[in-house]
């Protein structure tokens, strides 16, 4: 039987909203409601809203903005990935795991990093381009939206929540990718309107509001599929909503840039009337990776025990089956073959298969720990019978010991196709 395939998931996100803005210090074509004193014909502090003739985004602007920086971090970690060797488009959970994917047996024996470097890590380059082209659509809005500094706090918090949420739901499972991270974008901007429904024009909000329930309900359908880890989605979602609530302020007033002439909401700004929020966001971020490490179960590192046994058990089948065809060929005697299965195979079998009963897994991985164990158990019985009979020259322990081998190999089919 070879290796049991190692379950991988993506915090995946795909289908993006096509919202027309300008780059992120720039006001987006939103048009903000605006308080009449803030725009007063007072020549020294009048302002005009953004246009279609505002000036094109400079390459400085792009490098301003906190949007093109974190897509930036997500490329340069994919890049060093494959230049290190990890697949392009298929790479494996122990290529992804080694860069810093979240699995619990490590996160939570004290590896809390893990919550945070896994959003920038991805499955692929499939994966990857998804998840940037969502968040560079997503992104510039709500960075114009909140300013760059409570942004960057929503974004990495929310990425936070939803590593929280996987670990939480099925902490055995290799976990990577940015999505619970933009995921939470679209609910703190849903957090957002459940608040400031006025700020934002009519057009505008159903627009908004057609792009979020979109992509969220796609995501949530395509969630259904097998390796998409959805506990990561609805977490970053969750998470997104609840800063949405107080983190993201509607422009309230606006002031005119002495070099550009362009116009800011002071609302994304840091003003000691809301100087609270942040810390407040960055508050909840730091719960987010202390209740998980305190209160959640510490499984044990199953793929490690796994790559151990899937070694043991293809040096010990290989030796099985050409022992069998020399005693078959009549190349060494029943005893000698019952020596071989008596100390070369059983003892260390035997060792693996109790190791595996004590292993602490989490409930996701219960069921298939139990029929792995089934296998172990079934192939040892097989081998011992065998042994027994080939001492005795008992015909009927050999017949069970045959029927022995022969439900291993079912359990063993049932393992490979799980």
């Amino acid at each position: 039987m070879p290796l049991i395939g190692t379950q991988v998931h993506h915090k995946q996100s795909f289908c993006a909203p096509t919202t027309r803005l300008f780059l992120c210090g720039r006001l987006a074509a939103f048009h903000m409601a605006t308080r009449p004193e803030a725009l007063q014909n007072d020549s020294a502090t009048r302002t005009t809203l953004a246009t279609p003739d505002t000036p094109r985004p400079s390459l400085k602007d792009w490098f301003r903005c906190a949007t093109i920086v974190l897509i930036a971090l997500n490329v340069l970690m994919f890049l060093m990935m494959v230049l290190q060797g990890v697949s392009v488009f298929n790479p494996t959970a122990d290529s992804v795991l080694r860069w810093g994917a979240d699995y619990g047996p490590l996160t939570l024996h004290g590896q809390w990093w893990r919550m945070v470097v896994s959003t920038f890590l991805h499955f692929g380059f499939i994966h990857l381009l998804f998840n940037m082209f969502v968040l560079f659509n997503i992104g510039l809005f709500l960075e114009s939206l909140a300013g760059r500094v409570p942004f960057v706090v929503l974004y990495m918090v929310c990425g936070l929540g939803g590593s929280a949420a996987s670990l939480a739901w099925h902490p055995s499972i290799v976990s990577a990718g940015a999505s619970g991270a933009i995921f939470g974008l679209y609910g703190a901007l849903l957090g957002f309107l459940v608040r400031h429904r006025g700020s934002i024009r009519a057009e505008s909000l159903a627009s908004l509001r057609k792009g979020a329930l979109t992509f969220i309900g796609y995501n949530v359908l395509y969630g259904l599929r097998p390796g998409v880890d959805m506990a990561a989605h609805l977490g970053g979602l969750a998470t997104g909503f609840v800063l949405g609530l107080f983190l993201i302020q509607p422009a309230s007033t606006f002031s005119s840039s002495s070099s550009s002439g362009e116009l800011t909401a002071s609302g994304g700004e840091l003003t000691p009337a809301s100087n609270w929020r942040v810390p407040a966001a960055l508050a909840l971020g730091l719960a987010l990776i202390a209740v998980p490490m305190i209160a959640l179960p510490k499984p044990d590192d199953y793929l490690a025990e796994y790559k151990r046994l899937a070694t043991m058990e293809e040096k010990d089948i290989e030796l099985f089956n050409a022992s069998v065809k020399q005693w078959q060929a009549n190349q060494i005697t029943s005893q000698q073959y019952a020596d071989i299965l008596e100390k070369q195979i059983l003892p260390q079998w035997r060792a693996e298969r109790e190791a595996m009963e004590k292993l602490k897994v989490s409930q996701d991985r219960a069921a298939r720990n139990r029929l792995l164990v089934e296998y172990l158990t079934d192939r040892e019985q097989s081998w011992q019978l065998t042994v027994d009979g080939l001492r005795a020259h008992d015909a009927d322990k050999l017949r069970r010991g045959a029927q022995k081998e022969a439900e291993a190999e079912k359990v063993a089919a049932q393992l490979r196709g799980g």
